[in-house]
């Protein structure tokens, strides 16, 4: 064995450390050995994997996106709903109780996506503020999603109202009184403003958090989620898909029977909007949702998978706001219905005795 030198006898005795053992025993550690693993570093870093993944890409290339579509979607939104409004509000007053009807969804549907579109300003801003104050969050959080889910139940309401005017006319005639309709919108209003509780605990006790991000665990929890999920959504989408699938079926298939074509051409084209409205806007954001929740309970973890699912989810909620405008060509082709001067879904009485004959021959 070789014999240490002198330099280096020092320079090992100025890299060690005396330690003392129980019972007064000094012994000396050496500084320059190897380390053995550090618990709750080396050993859980690939563990901890999904903790260290970073989501400001994502982030900053939101801040882009939401300045270039929400900053128009507010102005045509802001204008368009307005001329709906005042539009819809004209035939209320001027109409018999067919148009007074359908007017007062419109002008409800408008006003839900008018506040949506007041909202977008404030979602921006404190989108990007750090601990923002939690009364104003909370309330444009309240707002937002308050208008997302009464557009979903009006237009599911309209949907519905439009089915059975065509397939029972009669029956229809005395429940579309302005009255019942009126109480059925302000029905949805009571819904959508007592279904947003959960929104006062979106954030629970995280003391870090932006508005519309860092959500609470409570948030995304079974028993929060999975009624939003069916009765937000996927309940009024396949009541929405029934009704326009068989009215537009039955107005088909009357082609033959009436000499208002052209006024019923137009009702397929408004059902065929309304239906292609609510899947485009809603559709994409609900599915995020639902990859959201795995991810935070656990289903999903790799970091790559939650870096693309939560761009694909601010994504699809941006693009979902541009429902305020879109609705602009369920407004068209109801206004157009207006000024042919009849519903195209109401069928006169001859055409309905004929096509009764014509079922019971065949």
């Amino acid at each position: 064995m070789r014999k240490l030198s002198t330099r280096e006898g020092s320079g090992s005795l100025r890299n060690s450390k005396l330690v003392t053992k129980p019972g007064g025993q000094m012994t000396s550690r050496s500084s320059l050995s190897c380390p053995g693993p550090q618990a709750g570093k080396n050993m859980s870093q690939p563990l901890n994997r999904s903790q260290d993944c970073s989501f400001r890409d994502v982030d900053e290339l939101m801040k882009t996106v939401q300045l270039a579509v929400h900053v128009p979607t507010f102005v045509l939104g802001l204008l368009l709903n307005a001329l709906a409004i005042r539009g819809f509000s004209s035939f209320l007053k001027k109409r018999g109780t067919d148009y007074a009807a359908t007017s007062i969804y419109m002008i409800n549907l408008a006003v839900f996506d008018l506040l949506l579109v007041l909202s977008l300003p404030f979602k921006m801003m404190l989108s990007q503020v750090r601990a923002p104050p939690p009364a104003l969050c909370t309330l444009v959080e309240c707002f937002y999603f308050v208008s997302m889910y009464g557009s979903v139940f009006t237009i599911c309401s309209i949907s519905l109202d439009r089915f059975l005017a065509i397939q029972y006319p009669f029956l229809a005639s005395h429940l579309r009184s302005p009255g019942k309709i009126l109480g059925i919108c302000c029905t949805i209003w009571v819904l959508v403003w007592a279904g947003s509780v959960p929104i006062y605990s979106f954030h629970g006790k995280v003391e870090k958090y932006m508005c519309f991000h860092n959500m609470s665990d409570g948030t995304w929890s079974a028993k929060v989620f999975f009624p939003l999920e069916v009765f937000g959504f996927l309940l009024p989408m396949g009541v929405m898909g029934f009704c326009s699938s068989r009215s537009i079926h039955i107005l088909v298939g009357r082609r033959d029977l009436t000499r208002d074509w052209v006024q019923q051409k137009a009702c397929i084209w408004t059902i065929a909007a309304s239906l292609a409205v609510f899947v485009v806007s809603f559709l994409p954001v609900h599915l995020g949702f639902f990859l959201q929740f795995l991810v935070r309970n656990g289903f999903i973890g790799e970091c790559r998978a939650k870096q693309s699912i939560s761009l694909f989810l601010q994504l699809s909620m941006c693009f979902s706001n541009v429902n305020c405008c879109l609705d602009v060509f369920c407004y068209y082709f109801v206004i157009k219905e207006f000024r042919m001067g009849i519903m195209a879904y109401r069928p006169s009485r001859v055409q309905l005795v004929l096509q009764d004959t014509m079922i019971s021959r065949g």
